[in-house]
């Protein structure tokens, strides 16, 4: 990997950096020791993102490990990339993007206590507060931020009277000093959490654009130019607001779960980093590194005296099995895992299935988790009138193993806790629904529509909003289309029901009378009862590619 040399005034420089894509030639220096401009800084940036308490790292498959020994990342793996790197120079400082909490077994049992006696052991010098922060609600967060050490950032978080969080341990932004040049780092938390069992009805947000620019400006008058911006909105927003802010150098994203990079392993969403241009035509490096605490992303810059990225240079670097560890972490990690073995060990069925599935299957089609849990929905609802079932992609996190299931794997698979309602909507209301599930915002699959009790077909050459062309129920005689004018009794999770994922129209409806009961423990009763499965599910639903 070559340095980028792009010194104001120097018309060889100036080509380079309209080829900034390709890179530049030159002396490559060891990592953190490049000489900035005159005035400015040397900086090195290590970063991560959507951690989703893989504390004990990810196998080959992605899947979440229960040991650290020949796994991918990890938080042990992380700290001790973080403790090296700050041994070997005096101008690193590692950020954590957001999304520590949720997505594993491990946190689905033991919620925020997991997370309070690791996540402290990690060497970030501030974080952001992702929209999995709030899943146990704000008084649990607040709660929470209470004891953590590290700087908790959300300048556009802005609680209002009666929420927990007003008063709560979180800050706008901190700056640190490096190589004594002042370094602005600004928190720029995800404000996808106004929905069911996240945050509460009190919380509200400030206008992300108008939010940085406002830091920007008091931190200029401070007398700090190298501005960080921090965020959880996703790498499409983050290029977005590198475009649209002045002022600010690099952007350290998350919630998206993109690669950016080179790896030959990974599906690309560009180079690493991306450079777009602010509204003044200024560099802004845009980095995100992935999910699930398998890379840390590294980036030097080399910031002239006005905070302006003049050179830089990096990549995410996988944490592979022979990455050091840090030894407590790892303790601490052990522990957990020993704890947990419980619900591991409790047997609930065997699956002989071969399909598809896992968080990233279920977002892209039909998956095997998605259809056992819709299968499972309309098993119990069934009793209660329920003559259908959905449940969106982004709630199937592991996938169904091949082979013996236990308890353990049910809590991976769904680790939020959601309970089962029965309610009755127009065929107008689902058709509205399974719309929203394909349209172009669909936060990458996570919002589309798994069925059981109706199929449907979407054509995604149409345009948004106007791509659902087949909709019909099944378990007749014969398919019949679904009537917007007819009314249908549909099995789903109280996330949904609530509106969760923007299905407002999924708020609407008539709740009919039923038990209350969790989507897992219905999941589990309907492996012990179908084991072993055998029966390939498919055809439910079919994406036509654009």
């Amino acid at each position: 990997m070559f340095m980028q040399r792009l010194f104001a005034g120097l018309l060889p420089v100036l080509l380079c950096l309209s080829l900034a894509l390709g890179g530049c030639a030159g002396k490559e220096e060891p990592f953190g020791q490049a000489q900035a401009p005159e005035g400015g800084l040397d900086l090195v940036i290590l970063h991560a993102n959507d951690m989703h308490s893989f504390i004990a790292g990810t196998d080959k498959s992605g899947q979440a490990c229960m040991k650290e020994d020949g796994c991918y990342g990890g938080y042990a793996r992380v700290a001790q990339a973080i403790k090296d790197a700050k041994a070997k120079g005096d101008n690193v400082i590692a950020l954590d993007a957001g999304d520590q909490m949720q997505g594993t077994m491990l946190y689905t049992v033991f919620k925020m206590s997991l997370m309070a006696d690791i996540y402290p052991l990690i060497p970030f010098d501030a974080a952001t507060l992702g929209n999995h922060e709030f899943d146990e609600g704000c008084a649990k967060l607040a709660d929470y931020l209470s004891g953590v050490r590290i700087p908790m950032l959300a300048a556009n978080l802005d609680p209002a009277k009666g929420c927990p969080m007003l008063g709560a341990k979180f800050q706008p932004w901190v700056v640190r000093e490096v190589r004594g040049v002042k370094v602005g780092i600004v928190g720029i938390a995800c404000d996808d959490v106004i929905e069911p069992g996240k945050a509460c009805d009190k919380t509200r947000f400030k206008d992300v654009k108008q939010t940085l620019e406002a830091a920007v400006r008091e931190l200029n008058a401070q007398g700090v130019h190298v501005v960080i911006a921090l965020t959880h909105i996703g790498l499409g927003a983050d290029r977005e607001l590198a475009r649209s802010v002045d002022g600010v150098g690099v952007i350290v994203g998350g919630h998206s779960h993109s690669y950016i990079g080179s790896s030959t392993d990974e599906k690309a969403e560009g180079p690493y980093p991306i450079v777009e241009r602010s509204p003044s035509g200024k560099p802004v490096l845009v980095v995100t590194a992935k999910k699930a605490a398998k890379y840390i992303g590294e980036l030097e810059v080399q910031f002239d005296r006005n905070g302006v990225p003049a050179g830089w240079r990096g990549q995410p670097r996988l944490l592979d099995p022979k990455a050091p560890r840090d030894g407590k972490v790892s303790e601490v990690v052990a522990g957990y895992v020993q704890k947990g073995e419980v619900y591991r060990n409790t047997r609930i069925g065997i699956n002989e299935i071969d399909m598809p599935d896992g968080m990233e299957a279920c977002r892209a089609g039909e998956c095997l988790s998605a259809a056992v849990a819709v299968d499972a929905f309309l098993d119990w609802g069934a009793k209660y009138g329920a003559e259908m079932a959905i449940i969106s992609g982004g709630a199937l996190r592991n996938p169904l193993p091949r082979g013996p299931v236990s308890r353990g794997d049910i809590l991976a698979i769904a680790p939020f806790p959601n309970t089962l309602l029965v309610k009755e909507y127009t065929g107008e209301q689902l058709l509205a629904a399974l719309e929203h599930g394909v349209q172009d915002d669909n936060h990458d699959g996570a919002y589309i529509i798994h069925p059981a009790g109706f199929t449907y077909e979407a054509d995604m050459a149409r345009p948004s909003g106007h791509r659902i062309v087949k909709a019909e129920t099944a378990g007749r005689k014969r398919p019949e289309r679904i009537d917007p004018k007819r009314r249908y009794k549909v099995c789903l999770s109280s996330y949904l029901a609530g509106g969760g994922d923007r299905y407002e129209m999924l708020k609407e409806g008539k709740v009919l009378p039923a038990p209350s009961a969790g989507d897992g423990e219905v999941m589990e009763a309907y492996i012990q009862k179908a084991s072993p499965l055998r029966q390939r599910p498919g055809g439910r639903f079919v994406l036509k590619s654009k």
